[in-house]
């Protein structure tokens, strides 16, 4: 089994402490200020006389604004995805401990709140509210997602209400807090583990997504959305603007979902 999840392991540590560093150090590892702005070297080439990955249209560094939008693209999924984790979970189990009314009306809140695409929603939700700072992107993201959470949960959670060691456990009087955290929990991390790391890849991509439409960071923001957004007009004369994000989100989603199938095969 320590083999099997070695490689998960690996993965999820090298791919979080590079994210750590970026987000820390970000201009300071690429030698730039990402607001920079050098007409003089409009559209340089990557290579380039102190760019390593080139400039944008505004003279701009690219491998600067690259990372400072890691801050912005991983850490608005980051956050959502532990929005949608915190608010699923406690809804879920809430529901598979009171019984049965609860757990119908939960039934019926997701499946009408997943009837809609959550991408649909939350650009909906942003584009009433006319706010696209980071918090309000990451609530948004958060706020239409935690269904994937509660019903993962709650059917997982109900199942185990059913079994005899958590049964006795309530008729010995052991309190909710102690039967969560001893029976419940631990028995729900394997599933909990898979579905946090395929949910963190697709904020990166609905955060990007709306970053690319206009409607996630603000204007002038480095988001690797809004790289793409703005390196769509020189596709053919600076194609190095949108292959940096490009790759950088690639990369981070595939990193994501293979330590998400090593967990996968882990539970199987």
């Amino acid at each position: 089994m320590s083999r099997s999840l070695s490689p998960a392991i690996v993965g999820a540590g090298v791919v979080g402490l590079f994210c750590l560093a970026v987000m820390i150090f970000g201009d300071a590892l690429s030698g730039h200020d990402h607001r920079a702005i050098n007409l003089s070297m409009r559209l340089a080439a990557p290579l380039a006389p102190g760019h390593l990955l080139g400039t944008d249209e505004l003279g701009r560094d690219v491998l600067a604004r690259l990372l400072n939008g890691m801050r912005w693209s991983v850490g608005s999924a980051f956050c959502a995805t532990l929005i949608a984790f915190c608010i699923g979970t406690t809804f879920g189990l809430a529901a598979a401990h009171k019984g049965a009314w609860l757990g119908g009306a939960l039934k019926l809140l997701t499946t009408f709140t997943q009837s809609f695409p959550s991408f649909v929603m939350a650009v909906t939700v942003i584009a009433l509210l006319g706010d696209s700072g980071f918090w309000a992107v990451t609530l948004t993201l958060g706020l239409v997602t935690w269904p994937v959470f509660s019903r993962v949960v709650y059917a997982e959670a109900s199942s185990l209400f059913q079994r005899e060691y958590v049964q006795a456990a309530e008729m010995t009087g052991m309190s909710v807090v102690r039967l969560y955290a001893h029976h419940v929990l631990p028995a729900l991390v394997p599933t909990l583990s898979v579905v946090v790391v395929f949910h963190f890849a697709e904020m990166i991509v609905a955060e990007s997504a709306l970053s690319f439409l206009g409607i996630g960071a603000p204007l002038g923001a480095a988001t690797w959305g809004a790289m793409l957004s703005e390196g769509r007009a020189f596709m053919l004369q600076a194609p190095w603007l949108t292959l940096g994000p490009a790759f950088a989100m690639v990369i981070i989603i595939v990193a994501a979902h293979s330590v998400g199938q090593h967990l996968r095969n882990l539970t199987r």
